[in-house]
């Protein structure tokens, strides 16, 4: 009597766990991508996907492409596009799927390899048949994963405080939980009462060495991704798909494209012994140590960052 009790509790407890999310409503008011276009901004359509490009410099000119890392758009390069764009380049950034105001859909694959594919899909849609790939972050681990795939289309490559060795991330088993339908729901329903706009705030203000950095109008700027439609699917699948991210040592070794590596020396997020163990494994490469900077040497030290890159890229002229 007791075990049929027992598992008559058992599947009542699922059936309320399973089927409760499909009966909350996600009241989340969210508004539509394109009231947010800020910055001279438009939006591509790249296989389906109503993708967020901006765009600097003349058409003729050199491209970079731009892939920024978790949480991160197109604003994380604010400060360095009409630099670059100045100095001759054709400087192309763009929010990557899951992100920024680019679209969100629940189902598509949101895995490193897929970005990476997807923005090789972009820089058709561009017309770009090489470009020299700039990575930040988790934009850094989408970057090797480009290299490998599309070696062919690779101008160069920078890193910048790459999440690429020494990253763990989720267990193996969890994009399977995470793709269980009512797990799905769960997150569409609870991450927007989690993510608040102070929580956000607080774990953009980390990335910085310099909290005088994080201004009202910065956060402001990072926060309009999160008042997109959908904003959660995006980063429920980027965990979701997350379990093919990780490169090994020996991919790494791989890279054949003289590489530069710029760090931001106080990182906390991926720390400065990260850049130089990357420096160790990639034969054809060069570290810049940017000081007192944190996780965003683009935004903290805008001018030191501009000045590297585009010395570095005016001597690997092609």
């Amino acid at each position: 009597m007791f075990i049929k009790r027992f598992v008559m509790a058992l599947a009542a407890v699922l059936a309320v766990m399973w089927g409760l999310p499909f009966l909350l409503p996600i009241t989340d008011e969210r508004v539509d991508p394109s009231t947010l276009a800020v910055d001279g901004g438009r939006f591509v359509d790249v296989d389906g996907i109503s993708t967020y490009v901006v765009e600097r410099g003349p058409l003729d000119g050199r491209p970079i492409l731009f892939l920024h890392g978790l949480f991160g758009s197109t604003f994380t390069f604010r400060n360095n596009l009409d630099a670059l764009a100045e100095a001759g380049f054709r400087v192309i950034a763009f929010d990557r799927p899951g992100a920024g105001l680019t679209d969100k859909p629940i189902d598509i694959d949101y895995s490193h390899e897929a970005q990476a594919d997807f923005s090789a899909a972009l820089m058709d849609a561009l017309q770009i048949p090489r470009a020299v790939i700039v990575g930040h972050s988790a934009g850094g681990n989408v970057l090797v994963h480009f290299a490998l795939r599309h070696a062919d289309r690779v101008d160069g490559l920078v890193v910048v405080d790459g999440a690429i060795v020494g990253q763990g991330g989720p267990p193996p088993f969890a994009g399977s939980i995470i793709a269980f339908p009512p797990f799905t729901r769960w997150g569409q329903v609870l991450l927007p009462s989690f993510l608040t706009r102070d929580r956000v705030s607080g774990i953009l203000r980390s990335f910085y060495a310099d909290p005088t950095v994080a201004t009202q109008e910065s956060m402001d700027g990072y926060w309009r991704a999160f008042q997109t439609v959908g904003w959660a699917n995006g980063l429920i699948g980027l965990t979701r798909d997350s379990g093919t991210n990780k490169v090994s040592d020996a991919q790494l070794q791989q890279l054949g494209t003289y590489t530069l590596l710029i760090w931001g020396e106080k990182d906390t997020w991926a720390p400065l012994s990260q850049g130089e163990r990357l420096h160790e494994l990639l034969a054809q490469s060069e570290l810049a140590v940017i000081p007192r900077v944190g996780h965003q040497p683009m935004e903290e030290s805008p001018e030191m960052f501009n000045t590297v890159l585009m010395e570095w890229l005016k001597g690997k002229s092609s």
